[in-house]
């Protein structure tokens, strides 16, 4: 009897076993990808006053690699509100990093830039041999080279809803270094935020050419990133400027099929 129920038991392991092979063996492709996803957060400039976190997500899948930026002005709210919803993203293939805020002291000051910082916009290089300006500009740099970026989203602010010769606004603009594959993804950008617009001077347009020495135009330039500038208008709700840019970042991402 006792002989019985020891090869009873001996099966009944051999059985598990077995059902536990098959089930790693088996799994379903959603099981896989979901462990081979990683999640990171690490800290640029540390060490310094500039410091800030920025997020890295690995689909563990062969893609584009897409970094969306906020915060680079501390006092356009919408920018880095908007960068941080992005910060626990699931993406079906590709990188994403997301740099919320750019330029933190600037952020919690709520100032374009630091108390006695300068202007995070044009600390960037300006020529292919050229160095950025500050420490934190010179790893935001570094993080888009080593990282091969190949989309890069810089969110912003502006006061008006169009481009006013009586100010430095730009109004609801997405300004972009021209490329084969950037030019189409701005146009299709734009024209997915305009169907949802029904007055002609709020409606989104297109500009050539971020400023010299800004995060989007040293990328584009002399690292070939397909990058632009995304500004709304600061006339309407937080909540509605917050939308935009998400739309904005969520065209990009469904073109290129990361969600």
């Amino acid at each position: 009897m006792k002989k019985v129920r020891t090869n009873t038991y001996s099966i009944f392991v051999s059985f598990l076993a077995a059902v536990m092979i098959l089930t790693g063996l088996f799994a379903s492709p959603a099981q896989a990808e979901a462990a081979s996803a990683t999640r990171q957060k690490i800290t640029l400039a540390s060490g310094y006053v500039s410091a800030t976190e920025l997020y890295i997500i690995d689909s563990g899948k062969p893609g584009p690699v897409v970094m969306i930026v906020g915060g680079v002005h501390g006092n356009e709210k919408a920018g880095y509100q908007a960068a941080g919803k992005y910060s626990n993203l699931q993406i079906k293939k590709g990188k994403l990093l997301v740099l919320p805020q750019a330029n933190k002291r600037a952020v919690n000051a709520n100032r374009r830039a630091a108390v006695g910082g300068s202007d995070l916009n044009r600390s960037f290089p300006q020529s292919s041999k050229g160095n950025a300006s500050t420490n934190i500009a010179r790893d935001i740099y570094k993080t888009v080279k080593d990282n091969k970026v190949d989309w890069l989203m810089d969110m912003h602010e502006g006061f008006d809803y169009y481009k006013n010769p009586k100010t430095s606004s730009v109004g609801q603009t997405l300004i972009y270094y021209p490329s084969t594959a950037m030019t189409p993804m701005a146009r299709q950008i734009v024209n997915n935020l305009n169907k949802k617009i029904t007055k002609s001077n709020q409606k989104f347009t297109l500009l050539k050419y971020p400023v010299k020495g800004s995060l989007t135009r040293s990328s584009a330039q002399f690292l070939k990133v397909n990058a632009f500038i995304f500004e709304t208008s600061q006339k309407q709700t937080l909540k509605t400027r917050v939308n935009q840019q998400c739309q904005a970042a969520d065209t990009l991402l469904k073109q290129l099929g990361m969600i």
